[in-house]
């Protein structure tokens, strides 16, 4: 086999693949064999039929499959010699074989840009300065307190934050849905049903006109303009824990002093990661703008693509005309295609690999923080074609980001 690869761009290489007649014709032949060796035809034991039948019946099947075999691994092995690393599968152009000839195989493939003097280390970063203050732990601790709080049932008129058990009446159709549940909302917020509920006592029946928003509890009127008489079945208060030792105690700890360190180191560390991370993405972001070389034009066109499906599942542009979108996008195409490209040459400078074990890893994470089994998560991975691979991507992503981090340079005062 030999190969030849022109330059058709930067980013553009057109692959030439010859084999002769006897390089291939030495494949079939083992084919043929081991299809003669299966065949039941009549007359003869397998194994047996003369090869003359054999290549009749089925040489124009076999070579076919030799072909779709040693094709890709001609390919493979071609951008493996010439050091080429593909950033789209190649587009044929020509494929040309006749029975016992020879074989040319012509393809174009878009390839990875280099890069002159690409400098990701000793990026200049500030200290990262975390300021947690007394205010900002105490409310940690309210917030706390309010996770732990109950509703008790109360024996006044309804307010604020009160949690209601009502039925709700269609004037229009008279039907009526019984027991449902309906919090007050502060004034701020508070929509008509709110309003004419406040200050109401068990039993109290207030009649109200309301356009019900889409994740109104009541499917079937939900998102509808209706008037609804409602009367006050329940009324339950928000019985909110004290921020004190018994509520540290619920926590884990003995005291309230140990749980405001604990709270403390908590938002610390909170702070600090966020700071890291905003960091990183700065670093990231400085190389990116940096450099300016050309871009592959499928390449490009096929990360829009991505970008514009993943846009129309939101409902702000499911009904935007797809060109539309391209343009308000195109931009942000290009930005993540630079990304990709510089990740991938410093992480293969760097030889950086993701592992089984950091898979697992991260599968047991993403698991735990949605209530799944790892195998759930796993088989539902498996089920959505190239997921495992964009994973795989990410965690290759995080590692090369995490490399710049950590060989960047502290500076004070951004000097």
């Amino acid at each position: 086999m030999n190969s030849l690869v022109e330059d058709i761009s930067v980013t553009r290489k057109r692959i030439t693949i010859e084999a002769t007649a006897a390089e291939l014709e030495g494949e079939i032949q083992k084919s043929l064999q081991h299809v003669r060796s299966k065949a039941k035809m009549s007359g003869f034991r397998p194994g047996k039929a003369p090869m003359s039948l054999i290549e009749k019946r089925y040489r124009r099947d076999v070579e076919t499959e030799v072909l779709d075999r040693l094709i890709p691994d001609y390919y493979v092995s071609t951008i493996k010699s010439k050091g080429l690393s593909p950033l789209t599968p190649p587009i044929v152009e020509s494929r040309d074989y006749r029975s016992k000839g020879d074989l040319k195989f012509v393809c174009y493939i878009e390839v990875r840009p280099t890069i002159e003097g690409l400098v990701y280390e000793g990026l200049p970063i500030e200290p990262v300065v975390t300021q947690i203050s007394d205010e900002d732990v105490q409310r940690q601790l309210k917030a706390l307190a309010v996770n732990r709080s109950t509703y008790t049932p109360a024996d006044r008129p309804t307010r604020v934050d009160d949690l209601l058990m009502v039925a709700m009446e269609d004037v229009k159709t008279a039907k009526v849905y019984d027991e449902q549940y309906y919090k007050i909302a502060p004034e701020e917020v508070a929509d008509n049903i709110s309003t004419a509920l406040i200050g109401k006592n068990k039993h109290d029946t207030v009649e109200v006109q309301s356009t019900l928003p889409s994740n109104f509890p009541v499917k079937e009127l939900a998102g509808k303009t209706v008037e609804l008489k409602i009367t006050v079945k329940d009324i339950k208060e928000l019985s909110v824990a004290e921020v004190d030792d018994d509520l540290a105690k619920e926590l884990g700890v003995d005291t309230l002093d140990e749980l405001k360190v604990k709270v403390r180191e908590s938002l610390e560390k909170y702070s600090q990661d966020g700071e890291t991370k905003k960091q990183k993405a700065g670093l990231l972001k400085s190389i990116v703008d940096k450099y300016d070389f050309e871009l592959p034009e499928l390449a490009l066109a096929s990360e829009l693509d991505t970008i514009v499906q993943q846009a129309k599942t939101q409902p702000s542009f499911r009904n935007m005309p797809d060109e539309q979108i391209r343009q308000r996008f195109s931009d942000d195409a290009r930005e993540s295609l630079k990304t990709k490209v510089i990740i991938d040459l410093i992480g293969e400078k760097e030889s950086v690999t993701v592992t089984e074990e950091d898979m697992k890893q991260r599968l047991r994470e993403i698991a735990y923080a949605s209530s799944m089994s790892t195998e759930a998560l796993v088989q539902y991975y498996n089920s959505v074609e190239g997921s495992l691979e964009m994973l795989r991507y990410t965690l290759f992503r995080e590692k090369v980001v995490d490399l710049i981090y950590s060989r960047a340079k502290i500076v004070e005062g951004g000097q």
